[in-house]
C-alpha cells in the first residue's frame, strides 16, 4: 500500500495519464467512494493502487463504450 496525500496524488495521475488531474479532482473521487480514504487526524490519504485502478476501470469502460458506439454507426 502506498499512501500519499491528495497533491501527490494528483501529480501521480498526471504524470500517469499524461493529462493534467488537479487536487480538486481526486478530492472529488474521495468525496464520491470512487476512492477509498485513508488517514486520520484530518489528514486524507489515498492509495496508489486504489487510484489506479479507479482510471484502468474508467479508461476500460469508456474504451468499451466507444467500440459499442463505433459498431453501431
Amino acid at each position: 500500500m502506498s499512501l500519499v496525500s491528495i497533491p501527490e496524488a494528483s501529480k501521480w495521475a498526471t504524470d500517469y495519464l499524461e493529462k493534467e488531474v488537479s487536487p480538486t479532482n481526486i478530492s472529488y473521487l474521495v468525496q464520491y467512494g470512487k476512492v477509498k480514504k485513508h488517514g486520520e487526524n484530518g489528514s486524507t490519504l489515498v492509495d496508489l493502487s486504489d487510484l489506479k485502478k479507479y482510471y484502468e476501470s474508467y479508461n476500460g469502460n469508456r474504451e468499451i463504450s466507444w467500440k459499442k458506439i463505433s459498431v453501431m454507426i
